[in-house]
């Protein structure tokens, strides 16, 4: 199993099911599964806008996310800043960020949680341009668990869809971060220690 996209998520999960003798409960997670997927894409097509989201993998080497992760930006109603569906994840330059110009900001760095990545805030807080960013001016910068819900291939990629969803388009969606699931940072991020 080595899924690129969030369909080849579902299909490993069939895949494992027929394997194991439980091909109808290995389906009736993927169709639950995929109606949730539907029920995000059909609600996001609908947004008034369609926010630039950056979203990275790694701060140090500065990387974009990659597999399934931009597919989920653009199910979520998202614009991808960087990456793509065919690319895994990549190396960024700085100025390419700030040329960028991200109106959402989703950290997620590879198999941390919240209170990890949280760490990594000020290595992006200190570079030149960051305050200057839409993201940052409007206060649209966050944080996920990405361990459990960007960077492994499971069922918990539909909570992460969810989760991105309500960040890039919150007039629409609401009360899809579980708790600790994610984090909204406001005003100085240099000061996050």
């Amino acid at each position: 199993m080595d899924p690129q996209y969030v369909g080849d998520v579902l299909e490993d999960i069939r895949r494992v099911g027929r394997a194991t003798g439980a091909d109808e409960a290995a389906e009736a997670m993927a169709a639950g599964m995929q109606a949730r997927l539907d029920a995000v894409a059909q609600a996001a097509a609908n947004a008034q806008t369609h926010p630039r989201v950056l979203h990275l993998e790694w701060v140090d080497p500065l990387m974009c996310g990659g597999h399934w992760v931009p597919e989920m930006v653009e199910m979520a109603g998202g614009i991808n800043c960087f990456g793509d569906k065919e690319k895994g994840s990549f190396k960024l330059e700085w100025a390419e960020v700030v040329d960028s110009k991200p109106d959402v900001i989703i950290l997620m760095p590879c198999g941390f949680d919240v209170k990890r990545a949280l760490e990594d805030v000020p290595l992006l807080a200190k570079q030149e341009g960051w305050a200057s960013l839409p993201a940052v001016i409007n206060n649209r910068v966050y944080v996920i668990d990405a361990g459990a819900y960007t960077s492994r291939s499971g069922p918990r990629l539909v909570d992460g869809l969810e989760i991105m969803a309500e960040m890039i388009h919150p007039e629409i969606f609401s009360d899809m971060v579980p708790e600790k699931g994610a984090l909204r940072l406001y005003g100085d991020l240099t000061k996050i220690t």
